[in-house]
């Protein structure tokens, strides 16, 4: 076994472009030695922004040898009139095999041609050149430029080429340029070439030229030189995951800058510096231990060998766009958040579903029939609902569209709006993402249900639905969003409630059902995404077949319900039990047991052991005490009902007696059904 290595070096990549191209190296490398029958203990991806490297660990000196009957097309594809066809060729082509040895073979779907391969395994150094030739020229960038007379395209011009099978050279050419065991060390502070001597030496040899090319070390090293410089600035560093994975690409050794600001500046909200410093300059904040912002950034660079010349250039770009945002906020400040309501009706929202205050009246109207049974009055949800969106048309905003919601919330309290209404206006676009919180008010709750419903209803409505990647409103986030709220935040949410007040917000003539039908589907789809790492496929699907489509909440209930019961002994026999009375009833219409056709021992065992469950069923049902329902079904039913199937025969001749064992089977099987779906569940015996 031998390490593999190959290195491609760059002009500098866009920090974006760095992950994408080092994510495409790993799965094109993988399937690359598996397709040369090379087979690796591990691949691993490195890199910066001027070099792209893949190690495969532990390749084999040479394939092994490979005997085995592969099986191509059908005898009568492949040969018409005793002759080769083209189908033949090619798969003898493919194969490296001649033609003449060609076999047929029967199979239970008839006769197929074979190709019987016996050869010894190639060493690897011959084949690792053409793959890592292939592996250069695949990898995949967001997108490619030219340079040069030629027409090849890649992330970026090409320089440097290391290729290693151990300590020796693999020989190819590639963007031309020859391979070679020569890279480059950091480009300010070791910029000559730097000998690879093997591939077990390739990680300190750039370490020593000041290059930090595995990943995950960068990372931690800038994490603590981050750490270091906020305490030497008397504070603590404020975490930022975003700014800490745009910087680890954009540097080969993070340094660290430190620089400072007016704290004239401090007298805006928080936001607002903190997002002139991340978002336009890639700056790290710093907060002092008691929380309060301190007029210091940190600034990740390549190198600090000027660190006064870094800093004064930093501090007087930042400076001017400080003043920008202050110059904004003030100019806002000067209008009340409300007198920017009007102009809504002129801003487009989507062609088809009107403008912004289209779309506010209708949150409006969502919120206020969510929050009909909430602890929040409709004067104060037709308040939030109002004021939610009036900050898209603020100078901040507009210059910084990640602060809308903030700003709402700081110029609502600004103009003197109730607490809850302010607080609401930021909450409503929460959660942003999957890493955000949810709204902590029910006010916000509500309006961010509202605003999302809005969204999903109107463009489900208009055939605006996700395709692949695309999803431009990010339905996929809102739905996720709403489901979210109810999990995780101050309020429930019924599902059927809030999807009927969107159709209801609407009169664009949508044809309710089947876009309702399209809209149920949809969020069942994030349901079962969402579940996935909790609960078992079947069990989510069972839950769902049964579920009402009302309180979301109820929904997780029923699922921890299921999965605690599934690992009671009764659950199998019961599950299977049910999934037969399932199938033989499903098709029954319900009715009246007539007791006086009941007859004695099993079948009158079942209909008294029923009589006196289901009042308790109910209850429990009732009190969404699902875990309590089942075990009163396996306990004072399992027995019952599997003496039942063993003694009664159901599908007798008597059409009367008939029916009426199917009806006491539908109603058993039917009032179970509400709980869970058990014919949707998979048992051993099913």
């Amino acid at each position: 076994m031998t390490d593999v290595l190959v290195e491609i070096g760059l002009e500098e990549l866009p920090s974006s472009f760095v992950a994408h191209a080092l994510a495409s190296m790993s799965t094109l490398g993988e399937a690359l030695f598996k397709n040369a029958r090379l087979p690796v203990a591990s691949i691993e991806t490195l890199g910066t922004a001027r070099r792209l490297t893949l190690l495969a660990r532990g390749v084999p000196d040479a394939q092994p040898r490979r005997e085995e009957t592969v099986t191509g097309p059908p005898a009568r594809v492949a040969f018409k009139d005793g002759a080769p066809t083209k189908a033949a060729e090619g798969f003898a082509r493919k194969q490296g095999v001649p033609l003449e040895s060609l076999t047929t073979v029967k199979t239970d779907k008839g006769e197929y041609v074979a190709a019987h391969i016996n050869e010894e395994g190639k060493p690897a150094i011959e084949l690792l050149g053409p793959l890592l030739q292939e592996l250069c020229a695949k990898v995949s960038f967001p997108k490619k430029m030219r340079w040069g007379k030629g027409d090849f395209a890649y992330g970026r011009p090409v320089h440097w080429l290391v290729a290693l099978h151990g300590d020796k050279v693999v020989d190819f050419t590639f963007a031309e340029v020859k391979t070679g065991r020569a890279s480059r060390g950091h480009r300010f502070l070791a910029p000559g070439d730097v000998a690879i001597d093997s591939v077990g030496s390739y990680v300190d040899a750039l370490r020593d030229a000041h290059v930090f090319v595995v990943t995950d070390e960068r990372r931690e090293k800038m994490r603590e030189g981050l750490h270091a410089a906020a305490r030497g600035l008397g504070g603590v560093l404020v975490e930022d995951e975003f700014l800490i994975e745009e910087n680890l690409s954009m540097v080969e050794v993070p340094l660290i800058v430190p620089g400072g600001f007016d704290e004239k500046y401090l007298e805006l909200p928080d936001s607002v510096t903190i997002s002139v410093m991340r978002d336009h300059q890639r700056y790290f904040a710093v907060r002092d231990a008691a929380g309060k912002l301190l007029p210091a950034y940190l600034n990740v660079v390549n190198t600090a060998n000027a660190p006064d010349v870094i800093r004064k250039g930093n501090d007087r770009v930042l400076r001017a766009r400080l003043d920008d945002a202050r110059f904004f906020v003030e100019e806002d400040q000067k209008q009340k958040l409300a007198d920017r309501r009007k102009k809504l009706d002129s801003v487009t929202f989507q062609k088809k579903l009107g403008t912004i205050g289209d779309k506010v009246e209708r949150i409006d109207k969502i919120a206020r029939s969510l929050g009909e049974h909430e602890d929040v009055t409709e004067e104060q949800i037709s308040r939030a609902a109002q004021l939610a969106k009036c900050d898209l048309e603020s100078l901040i905003v507009f210059e910084f569209p990640e602060l809308q919601g903030q700003m709402g919330r700081f110029y609502a309290e600004h103009d003197g709006e109730a607490a809850e209404v302010a607080r609401a206006i930021e909450e409503h676009y929460q959660p942003a993402g999957a890493g955000d919180k949810v709204p902590s008010s029910v006010l916000g709750s509500v309006i961010a249900v509202a605003d999302r419903i809005d969204t999903l209803v109107g463009c489900f409505g208009i055939g605006q639905k996700p395709s692949g990647s695309n999803d431009p409103f990010g339905l996929r986030r809102a739905a996720l969003g709403v489901i979210r709220v109810a999990f995780e935040g101050a309020m429930d949410i019924d599902y059927d409630r809030a999807i009927q007040a969107g159709f209801s917000a609407y009169s664009l003539g949508f044809e309710e059902a089947s876009v309702r039908a399209t809209i149920d589907d949809f969020f069942d789809a994030r349901f079962r995404a969402m579940f996935a790492g909790e609960f078992t496929g079947d069990v989510v699907n069972a839950v769902l077949g049964a579920w009402a489509r009302r309180s979301l909440r109820d929904l997780r209930v029923r699922l921890e319900a299921m999965r605690a019961f599934r690992n009671a002994p009764e659950f199998v026999p019961l599950a299977v039990a049910f999934k037969r009375a399932y199938n033989i009833t499903k098709d029954v219409a319900p009715g009246e047991v007539d007791a006086a056709l009941l007859e004695e021992g099993a079948e009158k065992a079942l209909a008294e052991a029923w009589h006196a469950a289901a009042p308790v069923i109910a209850k429990h049902v009732e009190a969404q005490a699902y875990g309590d329902a089942l075990a009163v079904i396996g306990r004072d039913l399992k027995g019952p009902i599997d003496t039942y199937f063993d003694d009664v025969f159901v599908m007798v001749d008597d059409l009367k007696l008939r029916e009426n064992r199917l009806r006491l089977l539908k109603r058993i099987a039917d009032a179970v059904s509400r709980i869970v779906h058990f014919h949707l569940v998979q048992t051993q015996k099913s």
